[in-house]
C-alpha cells in the first residue's frame, strides 16, 4: 500500500513537472511551490521525494532507460536492423514527453543519462549485434556512437517530421544511410 501511494505521488510530481514545462518551456521559471501546487502536494512532501527539480527529470529519464533495457533484454533481438526499429518504436511511445523536454531545451539530459547508464547496462543485453570486445573503454565508445546517432535522429524527427514520417519509415531511412556508408 505504501509503495503504491509513493509511486502515485512520485507520478503526480513528474506529471506536474511535464505540465509546467509544457506551459513555461523553461525549467528555471518553475518553482517548487508551483510544482507542489500542480501536483496537489505540500512543499514538504515534494522534498520527501526529490531534492531538486532536476532530480525529477533525471529519475524519470533513468526509469525510462531501465524500462528500455528491460524490454530489449526480453525481446532478444537477433539483428541490428531489429534494434533500430525497436529503439524508435520504444521511444516514440514517449514522443509527447520527449517533445516537451526538447522544447524546454532539456533533451540533452536524455543523452547525458544514456551516456552514463547504457555502457553499464550494455553487457547485460547479450545480442549478436553487439561489439565483441569486453573492454569497458571499447563499450563506452561504441555505445556513445550509437547513442549520439539514435538520439540525434529521434530529436530531428520529433522537431521536424513527427507528423510526416512514420516510425517504420524513420527506421528505413536510418538503415539505408548506414548501409550506404558501409558500402563506400
Amino acid at each position: 500500500m505504501k509503495n503504491r501511494i509513493a509511486g502515485q505521488t512520485s507520478g503526480r510530481i513528474r506529471n506536474a513537472m511535464l505540465t509546467l514545462l509544457k506551459e513555461e518551456q523553461s525549467l528555471g521559471k518553475i518553482t517548487i511551490a508551483a510544482l507542489s501546487d500542480e501536483a496537489g502536494i505540500s512543499r514538504r512532501t515534494f522534498y520527501r521525494y526529490y531534492a531538486s527539480k532536476e532530480e525529477i527529470l533525471t529519475t524519470y529519464i533513468a526509469n525510462l532507460i531501465n524500462d528500455y533495457i528491460a524490454e530489449l533484454r526480453q525481446n532478444r533481438l537477433q539483428k541490428f536492423e531489429d534494434l533500430v526499429s525497436f529503439f524508435f518504436n520504444f521511444w516514440t511511445q514517449y514522443a509527447d514527453e520527449l517533445s516537451i523536454l526538447q522544447k524546454a531545451s532539456l533533451f540533452s539530459l536524455i543523452v547525458e543519462t544514456s551516456n552514463k547508464m547504457i555502457p553499464v547496462l550494455y553487457p547485460t543485453v547479450e545480442a549478436p549485434w553487439q561489439i565483441s570486445s569486453k573492454n569497458q573503454r571499447d563499450i563506452v565508445y561504441a555505445t556513445r556512437y550509437g547513442i549520439g546517432g539514435f538520439w540525434n535522429v529521434l530529436s530531428q524527427w520529433l522537431a521536424v517530421d513527427r507528423e510526416n514520417i512514420s516510425v517504420s519509415e524513420l527506421s528505413h531511412i536510418l538503415l539505408n544511410a548506414m548501409t550506404s556508408a558501409q558500402g563506400r
